[in-house]
């Protein structure tokens, strides 16, 4: 019928992030965690430490961000993502994520340093764009019929990701890399907010694909019609 319908899976996306995802837990399998405390220290501790557990750190952001831009680019096509402002979030959020890669954090206790300020902005930046554009995705599709639940899922993840987002940008931004004298358990926070970064890149995924699932049945019906 000439309909141009999704792949069975993306694999290539699969296999980007799921190397990512792998390659971030075993960072934290290794003995003390690669040198870096979980609870009181940032993910952006890896390539301060050493080239063992950077490199990987580092291959394992731009793997996830490569991933994430070749979604984004399905979700444009499959109509998920609709109009400058959605496609902006979703690319100021890959952006960021790649500004963590290329600008590292100051060491602790060092003297404050441009890239060091660069990375605090990334940091925040990459928080705050994905939950704004799941709370825009809810807003323009809560009350569309068949997409209700969808608009449902993402709204909640972003309110959980604002939750934990808030308090880390305002606590990362006034103590930079003096987290753990002040015994706050950022390192704690932003691991949960990956995680909702995960959940949230799946959850878009998986609506975008039954998006475009749910239009070519449409063109099918139509043209048998």
């Amino acid at each position: 019928m000439g309909i141009d319908r999704p792949r069975e899976l993306p694999w290539q996306e699969l296999v980007l992030g799921g190397t990512a995802v792998a390659v971030l837990l075993g960072l934290h399998l290794l003995p003390d965690s690669g040198g870096v405390d979980p609870v009181y220290e940032l993910l952006s501790e890896y390539p301060l430490r050493s080239v063992v557990v950077g490199v990987p750190y580092t291959l394992a952001l731009l793997s996830a961000n490569t991933a994430v831009v070749l979604l984004g680019v399905a979700m444009v096509r499959q109509g998920l993502l609709r109009g400058w402002l959605t496609t902006t979030l979703l690319a100021v959020w890959c952006l960021s994520l790649l500004g963590l890669t290329v600008f590292l954090k100051d060491p602790v206790g060092s003297a404050g340093t441009w890239y060091g300020t660069a990375h605090k902005l990334c940091t925040v930046a990459n928080f705050v764009s994905l939950p704004a554009l799941c709370a825009l995705l809810w807003r323009r599709f809560r009350t569309v019929s068949g997409w209700r639940g969808n608009a449902r899922r993402v709204g909640v993840l972003a309110a959980l990701s604002m939750v934990c987002a808030v308090p880390f940008a305002a606590a990362f931004l006034r103590y930079g890399g003096q987290l753990r004298a002040t015994g706050t358990v950022l390192g704690l926070i932003e691991r949960c907010i990956v995680v909702l970064d995960i959940a949230t890149i799946v959850t878009l995924a998986a609506w975008s694909r039954a998006m475009a699932a749910a239009r070519d049945k449409r063109r099918f019906d139509h043209e048998v019609i």
